[in-house]
């Protein structure tokens, strides 16, 4: 039930959103299919509901989640705002243990991985508040806030904790849910 309606709110928000098959099939270097991000963003949020930490559905705050992880995955994948590629860049390079280039790559063309969100999160919480503010351009122009990806970082960071107090890892359980999702046999 709950996936039935996250796919329904995924493909309804990426309509209006303009994240439709023909653009995606247009993006340069494009070469997975549509239903890629789509099932990182669908991966995403069933890791979190794995992790208890998304609000109950039907929620304005379930919802707002939901929003967030699909526009958040638009941003990251289609920003022109230079202050948002730097952010991500020097997220991703900073991880250092995947080449930046290959993950930069696979965002790009098949939308959220556990590594980028976890770089993202770290990025975010050495910035001063001088650094974030230069964000809200580039978040604003996918009618996003600050306010909306500090939560979204939250949240992360609370099913991380979560997963090691049960011996688990937040990347293995991305990488299980990913495969059950549209786009996730590879």
């Amino acid at each position: 039930m709950f996936f039935e309606a996250l796919l329904a709110s995924v493909f309804f928000v990426n309509m209006v959103t303009g994240v439709c098959s023909s653009v995606l099939a247009q993006m340069p270097g494009r070469t997975g299919t549509a239903s890629e991000p789509i099932g990182a963003s669908m991966a995403i949020l069933a890791m979190l509901q794995d992790a208890d930490v998304l609000p109950p559905e039907g929620t304005p705050e379930a919802n707002r989640v939901i929003k967030m992880v699909i526009q958040f995955q638009s941003v990251f994948m289609k920003s022109t705002d230079p202050d948002v590629h730097a952010f991500l860049n020097q997220a991703v390079a900073a991880q250092k243990k995947v080449p930046a280039d290959e993950t930069l790559l696979r965002l790009r063309s098949s939308g959220w991985t556990s590594e980028v969100l976890e770089a993202l999160k770290e990025q975010w919480v050495t910035m001063s508040i001088d650094q974030r503010e230069r964000l809200t351009p580039g978040f604003r122009q996918f009618n996003v806030s600050l306010e909306d990806f500090g939560w979204l970082m939250e949240l992360v960071e609370k099913a991380r904790i979560a997963f090691e107090q049960r011996g688990q890892h937040i990347h293995q359980v991305f990488a299980q849910r990913r495969r059950e999702m549209p786009g996730g046999a590879q």
